[in-house]
This record gives structure tokens, sequence and C-alpha cells, in this order.
């Protein structure tokens, strides 16, 4: 099904399952609406679902900020007459529930990889490895793009201007939700480190499940991820 947002075109599935609540599935950057696909499976028979592919690598025709990518779900809730949910997000995804939280009703959340926390400074740490002069001659601009979000380098133009925009908007108030939170990570996870996941937990006084695992320890790990979200929803 498609949903037009700020002239885009937005694909996404709703699979009403005629039961009382809805999961909102919210998948990381670079994703699409098939990224939980494993666990909606799971999830299909006790609920309704509701997963949609947000516009990040797809070249897209304006600049998105995050309080957009808010805006989206709140029109496709409101088209679906959908009053109150609970999320399933993963990295980004995270960043899109956090500006959600305290607007609509959400009764629980499950973060995997959540991001969206302020983290170390990657060029401040290179600088203190290597010459700073060195790092501003142009013979070693490799040196910044080793450091670079892949994501970031294959974007188109108006998108590149869209990932900085959402990157830059970190807060360490985005982590406290006032609903019940399961969080789920991998103690290898490069992209959000197992850290940020021991900060969101704390802040929402719960036990953090860590695995031996990636970014994606909730693929790696799907069986033991899908069971502990079966059993908290």
């Amino acid at each position: 099904m498609n949903f037009i947002f700020h002239g885009e075109i937005i694909d996404y599935q709703y699979i009403n399952s005629h039961k009382e609540k809805t999961i909102l599935l919210l998948h990381g950057w670079g994703g699409d609406k098939n990224s939980f696909l494993p666990t909606i499976k799971i999830l299909k028979t006790r609920f309704n679902i509701l997963t949609l592919t947000m516009p990040t690598v797809n070249p897209t025709k304006i600049v998105w900020h995050l309080q957009d990518f808010k805006d989206l779900i709140l029109n496709i809730l409101s088209a679906l007459n959908i009053m109150s949910i609970s999320i399933v997000c993963h990295s980004f995804g995270f960043r899109v529930a956090s500006l959600l939280n305290g607007i609509c009703k959400i009764e629980k959340i499950v973060v995997t990889g959540g991001a969206g926390l302020k983290r170390k400074n990657k060029i401040k740490e290179l600088e203190n490895e290597n010459n700073l002069i060195l790092l501003r001659q142009k013979k070693f601009k490799y040196l910044f793009k080793k450091i670079a979000s892949a994501d970031y380098l294959n974007l188109s133009k108006i998108n590149k201007i869209s990932f900085k925009n959402i990157v830059n908007f970190e807060s360490n108030k985005m982590i406290k939700f006032s609903c019940p939170m399961l969080a789920f990570w991998g103690n290898n996870d490069d992209a959000t480190p197992i850290s940020m996941g021991k900060k969101i937990a704390k802040k929402n006084k719960i036990k953090l499940n860590v695995v031996s695992g990636s970014h994606f320890a909730y693929l790696e790990h799907n069986a033991e991820f899908n069971n502990l979200v079966r059993n908290f929803l």
C-alpha cells in the first residue's frame, strides 16, 4: 500500500488481524518494511501489524528532518484510525520512536541497537592519534573517508543533507519512556555501542538483554529476540 506525504510515495503495510492491539515496526537507516519480517511472522497472529519503508537511502524530492518522520507516522496512524501502539524499533527507528514518545499513546516499546544518543567525536579521536596537519592535507582525505559512514557516502545530494539533519539531532533526553521497555543489544555493536544500551536501560530502570552480536544482533539471534519480544508484548 502507498501513502503520500510531502509529495513522497511511502510504501507501507497494515496487517489488520482484527486484534485489540497494533504493533508499529520502525526499521534502521537503509532498512525497509521487511527489516523485521521474521518478527512480523511471529506477531501477526496476535496483533495488528503496521510496518513501512521510511525514506532514508532511496533518493527523495525534498530534504527531510527527524520531525518529518515523526509527522509521517502520526499521519499514517490517523489515516488508519489507530489510537494506540506498541513499537519495535532498530537503530534510526528509535530516533523516530523517541519523538513519538509523549505525543501518541505508546503502550510498550522494544529497542535494539537504538540510535540518537551522543557519542564521542570520531574526528577528535582520530586527531588525537594522528598529526592534525596531515589530516588537513588533501592526500590524507582517505582518513576522513575511513571514518565516514558508508550510509552517508552512498546517498544522493539531497539525502546527504537529510542524513546530516538527522544525525546532528542528538539528545540524551530522548531515551526516557513512560511505558514498559525491552532493550536488546549486541555486545560488539560498533554503530550504537553497548554503552548506549546500558544508558537507555539505566534511565528506564530495566534489564539490558545482551548477546554476542553486532548492530544487527536482532537478526543474528532472531529466535532469542523474537521469543523475548513475544513474551514482552
